[in-house]
């Protein structure tokens, strides 16, 4: 897929490439399924559905995609697509307690799934087994955790499986050959060690993972979760066949969750969609790049149209009504909420629609209890962490506040709406440093965004450092229209510093701009 990254070339699909792509996926649906591996099975049966497997309505304008695309399949270092067979092999008696583990698992009874696999010594038999040992552990600690934002919420509760599982792990790796490691194994691998807080060891396993069996999403959103910050991303894409399309969706994810909407991102996109038209994954991640980008008309067209085709999709359907929670819509927000508490009422993103329709409201105590019920459906429910986090902020209880924030960092360290809530907090209760300090992440984090340097000019100026205030209104300046109350700041903190000249042209700017508007 090397030729997706060519810009305005016009190309054509390959259907050669298409068709060979659809035999993989149905091949990774059956081998995610066969792991009981639930969510990237639905996403792999999702892009089989996006696929174009017609060829009827091509024309000659179209994107012709990766002339070199079947040769990128045998680029993976270790194994191809078809080579995830070997790992399958067991013995015909642990087959048969495999099925019955397989079973168990399905019924979520994860501790009689480890003891029906306990003497099993295969890769396959070996991945299910810790697989539901670690699901059991994360079970346990939630039900031990008890009550949202109580004494024992929180790290102070650990997974006991975790250790246990890592041991043998780095166990069954140290004693078998590199290049037969089991892919599935090695993603286990990665996501015990991020739980564990070694997202830096995790980096390896997860891109060995990739590279043995690329069409696993799981394992690449387990990736992206160890990537703080874009200048993290050449690197590990340095070390994965970056002309396979599935490191082209791991691309876009990326940017999208570290709001690099550009036009790069946009084009490779394109070209993606037009492997997979039909693809609302794809629909949904170009819909929160418009969101990242404040193009809110733009995002809520798109999602509509994904609502459309799946009206009972509830999948990034929480960001949808923050869209409408922004633009203020309240009887489009209320149908949403209906639709998916029809839908399926104990989801969590369900509940957080419908804590952002009271939100809207102003009924924010009934927005919290909501909010905590996503929790307790989730407790890794980035959204509902936040979000409530801004409820508490109009409570005036700054410290859940803080909290909830803190607890949202702790999910998703790139989570910018989380960094710019805990310097609201602490600026309310008028700790400037601490309040200048999360505002420099969140403008890290979001640099295209001018309300991040507005906030830090209006933090420099309580902190009594009119120079970098200015510069920090400038850099806004420079990202916004022409705001009026930007001008005013800039106008007033040159007058404080005595720069007559430059407080009057700002003045100046200031009353040009109001006429205009």
């Amino acid at each position: 897929m090397s030729s997706m990254t060519s810009g305005n070339e016009s190309l054509r699909v390959d259907q050669t490439f298409v068709g060979q792509l659809q035999r993989d996926l149905e091949q990774a649906f059956t081998v995610l399924s066969d792991r009981c591996l639930y969510e990237s099975a639905k996403w792999t049966a999702e892009a089989l559905i996006g696929l174009d497997v017609e060829d009827d309505d091509a024309s000659a304008d179209d994107v012709d995609i990766m002339q070199d695309a079947t040769v990128a399949r045998t680029q993976l270092e270790d194994a191809d697509a078809s080579d995830i067979t070997i790992f399958d092999r067991m013995p015909a008696s642990e087959r048969r307690k495999y099925t019955l583990a397989k079973a168990c698992f399905g019924c979520r009874e994860y501790d009689r799934t480890v003891m029906f696999l306990d003497k099993c010594k295969s890769p396959k038999c070996m991945f299910l087994r810790l697989f539901a040992k670690y699901i059991s552990g994360e079970k346990k600690k939630e039900e031990q955790s008890e009550v949202i934002l109580g004494p024992l919420d929180g790290d102070s509760t650990p997974n006991k499986e975790l250790a246990i599982i890592i041991g043998e792990l780095e166990q069954y790796f140290r004693s078998s050959d590199l290049s037969k490691h089991d892919p599935f194994l090695l993603y286990l691998y990665g996501i015990v060690l991020i739980k564990h807080k070694c997202e830096k060891a995790a980096v390896e396993p997860l891109i060995r993972s990739v590279k043995l069996y690329p069409y696993n999403w799981g394992a690449w959103l387990e990736l992206l979760a160890c990537v703080s910050t874009i200048d993290q991303l050449p690197s590990i894409l340095a070390q994965i066949p970056t002309s396979h399309i599935m490191t082209k969706m791991f691309e876009v994810v990326t940017s999208q969750e570290l709001f690099q909407s550009t036009d790069a991102v946009f084009a490779t996109l394109s070209q993606l969609e037009i492997v997979f038209p039909n693809f609302q994954f794809l629909k949904v991640q170009r819909a929160l790049l418009c969101y990242h980008a404040l193009e809110y008309n733009e995002s809520e067209k798109l999602f509509d149209a994904v609502l459309t085709v799946d009206p009972h999709r509830l999948d990034d359907m929480d960001m949808y009504s923050n869209i409408l929670y922004v633009t203020e819509q309240k009887a489009k927000l209320a149908y949403l909420a209906q639709l998916a508490s029809s839908t399926d009422k104990f989801r969590p993103e369900t509940c957080c629609i419908i804590a952002n329709y009271y939100s809207l409201k102003s009924e924010h105590e009934k927005a919290v209890v909501y909010y905590r019920r996503a929790l307790t459906l989730n407790r890794n429910c980035l959204g509902a962490w936040t979000l409530m986090g801004h409820e508490y902020v109009e409570l005036k209880n700054i410290r859940a506040a803080i909290e909830s924030y803190r607890r949202a960092i702790g999910v998703n360290s790139k989570d910018v709406r989380a960094w710019y809530g805990l310097g609201q907090a602490y600026e309310v209760i008028e700790m400037y440093y601490y309040s200048f300090f999360y505002y420099q992440r969140a403008a890290a984090l979001k640099p295209y965004d001018h309300r991040m340097w507005v906030a830090l000019g209006n933090c420099f100026e309580k902190l009594q450092r009119p120079t970098e205030a200015i510069k920090a209104y400038k850099r806004a300046l420079s990202l916004s229209e022409m705001e009026v109350s930007i001008l005013q700041k800039l106008s007033s903190l040159h007058a404080s510093i005595g720069d007559v000249a430059s407080a009057a042209r700002y003045s100046q700017l200031c009353k040009e701009a109001d006429t205009q508007s």
